[in-house]
């Protein structure tokens, strides 16, 4: 029997993401990927061909605008999706600093957690 308690493993990486995360990372890269999806939505809507789920949800909202302003809003899109992931990483860290803190007994010999009363700090 194998040990049951053993520690829960983190979701590997998927090798789709490692383009994608290099790719919003630099303004230039978003910038030519931007285009390209751009064109790529245009050239499918042209003839007629059916787009995987997440482009469709883009090019749903890029529909009701004008042409003019379509490719502008989908750079804006790309680059609040950058921004988010920056967002999110940090408040990961402030997470688990936070988590760090509350565990730390300092050699008071108090057990992990909140004291009586104590509330959470929102963050």
């Amino acid at each position: 029997m194998p040990n049951d308690k053993a520690k829960p493993r983190k979701p590997k990486r998927r090798l789709r993401d490692i383009p994608s995360d290099l790719i919003l990372r630099n303004a230039r890269l978003r910038h030519w990927y931007g285009k390209r999806l751009f064109k790529t939505i245009k050239k499918s809507r042209k003839k007629g061909r059916r787009l995987a789920g997440n482009l469709a949800a883009i090019e749903r909202q890029l529909r009701p605008l004008p042409p003019a302003k379509q490719e502008r809003v989908l750079q804006q899109i790309l680059d609040r999706e950058a921004t988010s992931r920056k967002v999110e990483a940090s408040r990961e860290m402030r997470r688990a600093a936070w988590r760090a803190e509350r565990q730390g007994t300092r050699g008071k010999g108090a057990r992990p957690g909140l004291a009586p009363g104590q509330r959470r700090r929102v963050q």
